[in-house]
């Protein structure tokens, strides 16, 4: 966790030196001149691997630079409050394993190295991937940890599902008790500013001209309008009200010219996704019983406290995350601006 705040820090620091650029920036040619001349007549001296800077001459040690990252680091933590967040991440780790050892799951040394191997090229080379740890304080072997505890959770969720197979009878319960959740509409839309222009273009649309193009060619929904006005599939709570119940229902509302292409509704189509929701649910039962059945003590929580704590993160042990649907929603959350517009435009007829 410590080595996933750094980053932070460092491109705040970065951003804040690009704030001071900018300022000096502002300054007066003259004063411009001054110090290029001054530049020139100094001697340039160059950085041992032992030195991050000099300053007038006297060396900044690279030890001193990192006895700062540690500082700053730290002091980051303490002010997010990431402590209690730190110490359930890292009951989950021993958790796992324990259980890892329990069931006798393998991680072989070669795998690790493999694993390491690979990282080194998507660094760009030894080169690079060693300046990279250094710059962040990490040694090879916390980097190794690092990697050995990813292969950890990968082959215990491994392990977990071919133990924990899902069930065609689970899979049909689910999909009944839950149906509505799998009618995805896939949808098209032309977003224009007033009714007359909406009126124009639907006129088009009736006529046989291509949807298509009129939406590169009238939307003010510019992300979508590239791609043919095209939104993508989404399922009922993924949108704004007022376009999801346009889109649902097949027809226009308001300034929103809406073209469904496709709705999936049947059970083969949603088996695969619904297959991955009851796995992932029996994996974060799974450990959250691991928790329950630990004698696990913390400082500022009690046991049922705790629980609560891995309760609540359960989405970090799985290994896959659901689809993010943000971007679906910025497309359309005009929508509901225009729609109150309209409305008002109603009651004033």
């Amino acid at each position: 966790m410590k080595n996933k705040i750094i980053p932070v820090m460092l491109m705040a620091s970065l951003l804040f030196a690009g704030c001071n650029q900018n300022k000096d920036a502002g300054e007066g040619a003259n004063n411009k001149t001054e110090q290029t001349e001054e530049v020139k007549d100094k001697k340039t001296e160059k950085l041992d691997d032992k030195t991050v800077a000099i300053v007038d001459g006297e060396k900044i040690s690279k030890d001193d630079y990192k006895d700062e990252l540690s500082f700053y680091a730290s002091m980051l933590a303490s002010q997010q409050q990431l402590k209690n967040s730190i110490v359930t991440m890292m009951v989950q780790d021993k958790l796992i394993a324990n259980d890892i050892k329990k069931n006798d799951i393998k991680i072989d040394d070669k795998e690790v190295d493999d694993a390491l191997m690979q990282s080194v090229q998507n660094f760009g080379g030894q080169e690079q991937f060693d300046k990279t740890l250094d710059d962040y304080n990490m040694s090879l072997d916390k980097f190794k940890e690092t990697l050995k505890k990813d292969l950890m959770y990968k082959k215990h969720r491994e392990w977990f599902d071919s133990n924990n197979e899902v069930t065609e009878d689970e899979i049909t319960k689910y999909f009944e008790d839950n149906k509505d959740e799998f009618v995805k509409v896939d949808a098209s839309h032309i977003l224009v500013q007033d009714e007359e222009t909406a009126k124009e273009v639907k006129e088009k649309i009736d006529n046989g001209e291509d949807f298509a193009k009129l939406a590169e060619e009238y939307s003010t929904d510019t992300a979508s309008a590239k791609n043919g006005g095209a939104v993508g599939a989404f399922s009922k709570g993924q949108m704004v009200k007022e376009f999801e119940d346009a889109a649902f229902s097949m027809s226009q509302f308001g300034y929103h010219i809406i073209k469904v292409n496709k709705i999936t509704d049947s059970f083969e189509d949603s088996k695969e996704e619904i297959t991955k929701k009851i796995k992932d649910q029996k994996y974060a039962d799974y450990i959250k019983k691991l928790h329950d059945d630990a004698n696990v003590v913390t400082e500022n929580a009690s046991e049922k406290d705790a629980s609560d704590d891995v309760k609540g993160s359960e989405t970090e042990v799985k290994t896959e995350k659901e689809e993010d649907t943000t971007d679906k929603e910025e497309k359309v959350e005009d929508s509901k601006d225009e729609a109150n517009n309209k409305e008002s435009e109603d009651e004033n007829k």
